[in-house]
Order: C-alpha cells, then structure tokens, then sequence
C-alpha cells in the first residue's frame, strides 16, 4: 500500500498535465516547482502515516466483525441437455399427461439411445403424438428459452446477483451444477467480476458438463481443490458423475478456512429405485470428504455442502448415509452427524413435477445460519424467458460460529434432549464432553441440578419436562429416591442446598448415560431417519427384513470391501434367532450401538483433564 501511495503522489501532477486544463496544468506546476524535497518527502511520509493509521483500523475492525459469507447454489442446465426437444419438457405442445406419457415411452423404447444423438432423435419419437403445428411450436420456444444464446447472459445475471430479504446482494462462494461452457464463458464472466474459480469435469466422456466452485478472490484464497467420481448406479462400473471439494481460506485471516463441496446425485427424483443409489452416493460423499480433509489437515474445518441432490427429503438420504455408517462401521466426516438443511421452496418447476432438489447444507456445529434468498411464486413452467434453467438458484447466508458459542450450542443441545425436546442433532462424544465442561463451572467434575439451573438462564432456555429429566436420573443412577418426598415438597430446579446432596447430580459418566437415556426414549430426527432408512433396506415393503435381504443391500451399497465376519456380527445381533429384522429391532441396535460408544469408559476417563483446556483456552 505504501508504494502504491507513493506512486500516486508522484504520478497525479504528471495525469494532471496530460488531461487537464491549461490552467490546472499551469497551477499544478506551479505548485510542484514551490515544493522543496524535504516538503515534498514531509508529505510523502504522512500519506504513509496514514495509510498504516487505515490499515491498522482496518485489521480492528476485522478483528471484531465476524466471519459472515453468502453462498450460492445454481443448477445452470447445461447446454447439452438444455433443449425443449424433451418429453419431460415439450413447452408450447399443451400436451395432457396420456400424450407426456406417450411421448416418454417412444423416447426410451430405444433405450438410451435416443438422449446420446445430438438431436435427441427429434422429431421422430414425437410424430403421431404431435402434430407437425404442436412440433413447431415446441421447436419456437426452444430457440426463445432453451438455447444457449438465449440463456447465458441471463444465467449470469442471475448468479453475479440475487434478493436476500429486500436487498440486493452479490455472492461470495458460488457452486454450479450442470455447468459446460466453463472456460469459454464461466471463466470470463467469473475473472472479470473478482472471482477464481475451479471446475470439475464428468468422467463421462460424452458428457460436457461438471461441478464448478467459485469464490470472491479478495474474500478467500484457495487453499487445495479436489474430488472424486461415482457412478450414477450402484453396481456402476463407469463413474459418471462427479463431486469437487475446495478448501479457501480467508486473505486477512488464514488460520480460519472453510471447506465447500458441491455435487449432482442419480436424477430421477421421483424414481423410488434410485433412492437407494442416491442414499448410498450421499454416504459416500462424507467419507471422500474426510479424506480429503484429512489430506489437509482440515478435519476441524466448517463445511458447506451444496447440490443438486435430486432427493424429495434430504433426511431420507441422511437416513440411509447413517444406518450404512452404523453398519459397516465406516469412517465419515463430522458433517454427517451435523449437517442442517438451508429451508427453501421447490426449486425445480415444471409441467411434470414441482420439488425442491437443489440444497444448500452446512455444518452446524460451527455455521450459523443467519438469512435465506428468496425464491419467485411460479405459476409456470421454467425455462421460460425471465428464468433461464429448469431450477432456481438458492442461497443463505452463514456466519463462523465463534468457539463459545459452539460450547454454548452443545450445552444447549443436551438440554434440549434431556427435556424432551427434539433436538436439532445427536451430540458426538466430544460434545457431550464440552457440554458437561460447560455446566461444571467450579470444575469439581460433578454437575448439580442447581447448576443445571443457573446454565438455562444463561442459555436462554425456557424450562425442562421435569417429569422426563427424573426418568432420567433414576435411569442413570444419579437421582436418589429416598429424596422423592424432597422433591414433591419443593419446586423441581428450585430446592436450596440441594447442590450439596451429591444424590441431585451427576458426574461425566452418568451426564452421558442421562443423555442416552432420553435418546432412547425420546422422539428425534435421527429416529425418524433410521425408520427411513429400514424402508430403503426392505425390499418388499412387508416391515420384516431378512438379514439376507440386508446383507444383499449392504453389498450393493458399499463403496468398500465388507468385513464379512463383523457384517455376521451384526445381523445375528439385529435378527435374534429367527433370522427376521423389524423397524423396532432395527432401531434399537442402532441407538445402542451409539449409546455404547458414547458411554465407553475408555472415552469418558481423558475427558476430566482435556476437556476445560479445550473448552476455556481458545
């Protein structure tokens, strides 16, 4: 910046004179020839005062503001697809459902065949549904909304600039789905308007298109790029589609980095067959991403997660991703455990179907949401000529969550548990071990109801289900029923002294077994997510697996060799003697299983002397 000043107090006389008036010229040089060098070097030396005075004030202010950014998500349909020679499409036909499915079955009585020919087999399929005056029509709005140079001006328009509440903002992290034309278009646009980018190619050698990730490059640096393949089916032995990972890191402050991933699950979202493909690509997605991270030592790293998931429930893929994780025992990212849907309206409109496909996800844990774009009320099909791709953009705003109020959300979270509550995510060991911290303010490794009392004011949180949290205490064997007759006489919560009867608290172990206690026996998402996933798993939809039917569906699913003799394991435990696994049995070894790693003694005993470092010294 120095430089750059001196540079411009140097060179403005020198612009002066070569643009301005004769007389400003004249007053300019005269001006110069009155400066002596020890003046000219005195004013020299304050305009460099001064622009470390403004750099200094800038870093306080950076210091203090916190780490907020805007993401958007586009499907931009690409080229090569973007046609309204379709039958999924077909706008300007008014055709009735008998005629659409018609249409779809002409399209595909030659396989694939017909979607591989550049004209997409058009208008042939078509001839006896339409006539050659509907085949026109169809062909007419295809040159005013589908086409390429119709489109792309459009599209990047509706990126570089979007609606959060009433105001008008620019992103500052854009993934696109779909995305061909990269580097004849996308690279420009991007260049000029202050954005770097990286996209990743389908394998497909066919296909055009890719994942593109872009970030405002006076925001965030790269860090590292990456990804990996998938194919579109389970049993695929061509990778297909694609997901890229980038790791950026802010230019004022590079120690705090995030980590956005972006990808396009198995289309067909109405394809209950694909659901399973789609479950098993979601899984998968979190275990590259660990490594990944892993790779760049960025386990800990906040992470977006945004894509065309062509899933009508995000917490069905969930569902499936953590039964497998459960399963198998494999490795995953902590995202999986804490990823938050950004809500939105349908996303995808048109003349078959009204969905919301496209997801903005981010962790939790470490992201708060703080605003959503807003989407427009259709009343139509898309593409048309306002919205140039058969999906809308989303987008959110998050903040970085600063570490004591990750401490604070973990405390809250467990209340929110115990009380009955549904919480919003299951704690991981670590954070039950932060909450516990967070409740024994005298680090005395015991936590007493009256602190639990003090921390709910604190935390804004508005009371527990009293009955629910004694279950819970009597379960874990930190309630002592001698003291019943206390209780009834006093409010719960409200007893004084009672933080000296060590028989109203808890130590580390029992404030675990409190909480998977009222895991168990609570309503939750994540049981909502296992009664899904059991759905994918059951073929025949009877509500009894057999521990075949679940061993053929593991083996579909899984992106790596099966420990065959822990796999028998566990579904004599799931199945008992008769070989049959129901939605209950299926449930409860999934919660024990989790309830035993979380209360496993070898876990809780490191906590007493790690756990206050981590939680106050950062």
């Amino acid at each position: 910046m120095r430089f750059a000043l001196i540079g411009l107090c140097v060179g403005t006389n020198h612009a002066s004179s070569l643009t301005g008036s004769r007389k400003s010229t004249s007053a300019s040089s005269s001006l110069a020839a009155r400066l002596t060098d020890s003046e000219l070097t005195g004013l020299l030396e304050q305009l460099i005062g001064q622009s470390d005075e403004l750099v200094k004030r800038v870093q306080d202010l950076e210091r203090v503001t916190p780490k907020e950014f805007e993401v958007l998500h586009y499907n931009v349909l690409a080229d090569q697809v973007g046609t309204n020679k379709l039958p999924w499409f077909c706008y300007g036909a008014g055709l009735t459902n008998n005629e659409r499915k018609e249409l779809h079955a002409r399209f595909y009585a030659a396989g694939d065949a017909n979607k591989r020919l550049l004209d997409k087999g058009w208008p042939g399929w078509a001839r006896g549904v339409l006539s050659d005056e509907r085949i026109q029509a169809v062909q007419d709005y295809d040159r005013r909304c589908f086409a390429w140079e119709s489109r792309a001006e459009k599209l990047w328009q509706a990126v570089s600039s979007h609606k959060v509440g009433c105001r008008v903002r620019s992103p500052d992290i854009i993934t696109l789905a779909e995305c061909d034309h990269f580097d004849d278009f996308w690279r420009g646009r991007f260049d000029d308007a202050g954005f770097d980018a990286v996209w990743r190619k389908r394998p497909r050698q066919v296909s055009h298109d890719g994942c593109t990730i872009a970030w405002r490059r006076s925001t965030f640096e790269l860090v590292a790029s990456g990804g990996y393949n998938f194919g579109s089916r389970m049993d695929s032995q061509s990778p297909d589609r694609t997901c890229a990972f980038a790791l950026l890191s802010w230019r004022r402050d590079p120690t705090v980095r995030v980590l956005v991933a972006t990808t396009h699950l198995a289309r067909s979202p109405m394809d209950e067959d694909q659901q399973m493909a789609r479950g098993f690509q979601y899984g998968s997605l979190f275990r590259e991403l660990l490594a990944f991270a892993g790779a760049h030592d960025a386990e800990e790293v906040p992470v977006v997660l945004t894509g065309d998931l062509n899933a009508k429930d995000c917490d069905e893929l969930a569902g499936t991703a953590r039964a497998l994780v459960r399963l198998l025992s494999s490795p995953t990212h902590p995202l999986m455990w804490s990823v938050t849907d950004v809500p939105t309206p349908p996303t995808t409109v048109t003349e078959e179907r009204q969905l919301r496909i496209d997801y903005l996800l981010y962790q939790s844990t470490s992201l708060r949401l703080t605003g959503v774009g807003s989407l427009p009320k259709l009343s139509s099909p898309i593409p048309d000529e306002i919205h140039p791709s058969d999906h809308l953009p989303v987008s959110a705003r998050l903040v970085l969550k600063p570490h004591w109020a990750q401490v604070e959300d973990d405390a809250r979270q467990w209340l929110a548990c115990v009380s009955g509550t549904t919480a919003s995510r299951p704690l991981s060991g670590d954070a039950l071990r932060v909450a516990f911290t967070y409740f024994d303010k005298d680090a005395s490794g015991i936590v007493s109801l009256v602190q639990l009392e003090a921390a709910m004011a604190t935390l804004g949180f508005p009371g527990l289900d009293t009955e629910f949290v004694r279950a819970a205490l009597v379960h874990a064997g930190c309630y002592n029923p001698s003291t019943a007759e206390l209780g009834a006489r006093l409010p719960w919560w409200k007893g004084k002294g009672i933080e000296e009867d060590r028989s109203w608290a808890m130590n580390l172990e029992q404030f675990v077994q409190v909480y998977t206690h009222a895991v168990q026996h609570g309503s939750s998402t994540s049981a909502r997510q296992l009664e899904m996933a059991f759905a994918q798993f059951d073929d025949d939809d009877d509500g009894v697996m057999t521990t075949e039917e679940l061993r053929q569906a593991l083996h579909r699913m899984a992106s790596a060799p099966i420990d065959e003799e822990r796999l028998q394991v566990v579904l004599d435990e799931l199945s008992g003697n008769d070989g049959k696994i129901t939605i209950a049995s299926f449930g409860d070894w999934m919660m024990n299983t989790y309830k035993s790693f979380l209360e496993d003694p070898s876990r809780v005993q490191d906590s007493i002397t790690k756990w206050p470092d981590f939680v106050y010294n950062q």
